[in-house]
């Protein structure tokens, strides 16, 4: 099977319905802004709120594993839990450096180097046969969620410098505005992390879910 952005699995029913929904305040929502209990949420904040939520929800999702477990294969046509969250990470990384305008984190940290892999701004898992899968490997779980932090950081601090987001600037490169990759960023993002929140319930064989159930909804 050759890799695109979407990651196949066996098919497992829940075995009961879960809520993942946030406990917002009420919202008014009018043309252009948020406001949530009579505060202006700007568009900026709201990003970073969904993606320092998406950051929690990894964390707890390999909370535990090991590499080995992360580098089990759901079925011979499935992705590991280590692919996703490198192509995760890769395509977070390409898109926040894009719209900064500078290197990619994978290339001035040189997190290539502890993938075993090389020194490649391109390969982001697109096209990415069952072969080239399994070729990645880091030198230890811990990775997966370092290099995802230094670049949720770097986006912290591009989103925090609005003078740098201009939303309807089209990135050469990608030939999309800033507005539609970050939406991208997202979707892509918690699609994933979701994905690897499954994977997970797969490899210990039982319920498992990151959000707090003590939670008031």
């Amino acid at each position: 099977m050759v890799r695109g952005s979407r990651v196949r699995f066996p098919v497992l029913a829940h075995p009961y319905p879960v809520d993942v929904s946030f406990n917002f305040p009420k919202t008014i929502v009018t043309d252009n802004l948020l406001l949530i209990n009579e505060n202006q949420m700007n568009t900026n904040e709201y990003i970073i709120l969904c993606m320092n939520r998406a950051k929690d929800m990894l964390n707890k999702s390999i909370q535990g594993l090991t590499l080995d477990q992360a580098l089990i294969f759901p079925s011979q046509q499935s992705n590991n839990i280590v692919w996703i969250i490198w192509h995760m990470t890769r395509g977070f990384d390409r898109r926040i450096s894009l719209i900064a305008g500078d290197e990619q984190t994978w290339i001035s940290e040189k997190w290539y180097i502890k993938y075993n892999l090389p020194n490649s701004a391109s390969d982001l898992g697109i096209g990415h046969t069952m072969n080239d899968v399994k070729k990645i490997i880091p030198n230890n779980i811990s990775v997966l969620t370092e290099y995802y932090e230094s670049v949720h950081n770097k986006m912290l601090k591009l989103l925090n410098d609005n003078e740098k987001i201009s939303f309807n600037n089209i990135i050469v490169e990608t030939e999309n505005t800033q507005k539609y990759e970050l939406m991208r960023m997202v979707a892509g993002t918690l699609q994933h992390v979701g994905q690897i929140n499954y994977i997970k319930g797969l490899i210990v064989n039982r319920i498992w879910y990151t959000g707090n159930i003590l939670e008031k909804r």
